[in-house]
């Protein structure tokens, strides 16, 4: 996960809609272009979440706050239903071991998902920075910070478990890039010697800003100290 900066201005369709008179079903698919245009603006076409990228058969509109019922059959979030800061771009199409379509689902008939959770607990990406809370070993290994505040603390937790970002996949599709842009960074090393600082620096940069426009880019970036 990462910072995501949310355009101040919602797309015109979502005004058009009223949770107490439409469903999203029913409303989203003339909208979903506009609504996608957005999103991008904010995502960089990368998953709000895992840092995957979103492609089109691979992609939802996800609701931070759960639009539907809860298992004990209330909703109550169903206001927030077309409200735009409550919408974030996920991976997964119709379904996903991880991020949005994993946070919402249920047991016991179903595929297994996180159980109950409390949404506030949640890292809310587009107002909070998930740096200050998680961390990434070199393994593509999310943890919580170290020093966090007991608050803090349950907070990272339940968002990489809720969220399933420990997923195994998660873990080696991100150790694959980090592998990739420490290769960068040794090659670099190696010549360093025929480097004045200035060059060295810029080349270093190089590799950063690489790096943040890859996939899982929070990963990579954490991971090696750039």
């Amino acid at each position: 996960m990462r910072k995501l900066n949310r355009p101040p201005k919602a797309p015109r369709c979502l005004a058009k809609c009223d949770y107490k008179k439409h469903k999203w079903g029913q409303r989203f698919p003339r909208y979903k272009k506009d609504i996608w245009e957005q999103l991008d603006v904010m995502h960089d076409g990368f998953c709000a979440y895992c840092e995957a990228l979103l492609v089109e058969d691979n992609k939802h509109i996800e609701h931070f706050f759960r639009k539907g019922e809860m298992p004990d059959g209330t909703a109550p979030y169903k206001h927030l239903t077309f409200d735009w800061n409550n919408l974030f771009g996920s991976c997964g199409k119709d379904n996903s071991d991880t991020c949005g379509h994993y946070k919402d689902r249920e047991g016991p008939k179903g595929p297994k998902g996180p159980g109950a959770y409390d949404p506030r607990d949640l890292i809310k990406p587009d107002i909070e920075d998930p740096r200050d809370f998680l961390t990434f070993q070199n393994t593509g290994i999310v943890e919580p910070k170290i020093g966090l505040s007991d608050e803090n603390l349950k907070r990272a937790t339940e968002t990489i478990r809720v969220l399933r970002l420990d997923f195994p996949a998660l873990n080696g599709v991100r150790e694959t890039q980090i592998k990739i842009f420490k290769k960068n960074l040794d090659n670099l090393a190696l010549l360093s010697s025929e480097l004045d600082d200035e060059n060295l620096f810029n080349e270093r940069e190089n590799i950063k800003r690489e790096a943040a426009q890859s996939e899982f880019q929070t990963a990579i970036l954490d991971a090696l100290g750039l």
